[in-house]
This record gives structure tokens, sequence and C-alpha cells, in this order.
């Protein structure tokens, strides 16, 4: 949808745990990648930015190493991932991992603060994410 009040407001009524107490970060990982394979316009920088809990629980029987997989395929598709790791119990180490792998940037938000102290630190790291993307004019 390109309506962006309707996103804000669903967005806002989400909350964790909603649909499923565990986390596939590998499996997101993926859906972004074939997102922007199958659907990204011709010429347009393409990167991946990867908000979690750091958390990578599922497949449960080999859940790190099924995200791995998932950025070495990124890279190899050229895909930079920006991680960034949001919460007390996030696996910084794994984030830094899949932003290593895929020649992304790694940011920390850590827990412990308001969600406006989260909100602000959000905000600063896409302002960053942003201030460091290439501009490239396409057709």
């Amino acid at each position: 949808t390109r309506n962006m009040t309707l996103v804000e407001q669903t967005s806002r009524q989400r909350q964790p745990g909603q649909y499923e107490h565990m986390t596939n970060i590998g499996a997101g990982l993926r859906v972004a990648r074939e997102e922007l394979i199958n659907h990204s316009r011709r010429g347009a920088f393409k990167m991946i930015v990867l908000l979690t809990d750091g958390q990578a629980n599922l497949p449960s029987d080999n859940a790190n190493g099924y995200l791995l997989e998932q950025a070495q395929l990124t890279a190899d598709a050229k895909y930079p991932v920006v991680t960034i790791s949001l919460g007390a119990g996030a696996d910084q180490n794994i984030m830094q991992q899949v932003a290593d792998v895929t020649g992304g940037i790694h940011f920390n938000v850590p827990g412990g603060q308001s969600v406006e102290e989260y909100e602000e630190q959000l905000k600063e790291v896409f302002r960053q994410i942003a201030s460091h993307r290439p501009l490239k004019l396409v057709e």
C-alpha cells in the first residue's frame, strides 16, 4: 500500500508475540531478498534494513546457521544488509555477522529504556542510514 497513515496505524497496534513468540530472522531476510530480486526497480540502489530483537530461534534446529546462510545468499545477490538489534536481550554478535557478511552496518539500540527513548534512538539510526545511502540518479 502507499497509504502511510494505514501502515503507521497498523504497525503501532502490533505487539511483540502477536502472531508467534519465536523469530525466524533468516526467513525474514530471505523474503526481503526475494522481494528485491522479483520487484525492485531496475537501476535503483537496493539494500535491506533488518530491525529485530536479534534472537534468531526458528528454525529451531539451526536458527543462527539458517540466518547466516540467508545472509550469504543476500551477499551473493549484492544487497547490503543494515542490521538494527533492538532491546536488552538482542544478540548483537549475530546481527554484526549478518552486516559483515553482506557489507552492511550494524546498529544497536539497547534495552531498559522508555518507548520515547527507543523512538528517538531509532530515528537517529534511520537518519544515519539515509545519510550514508549512495545517491544515484536513475531513469
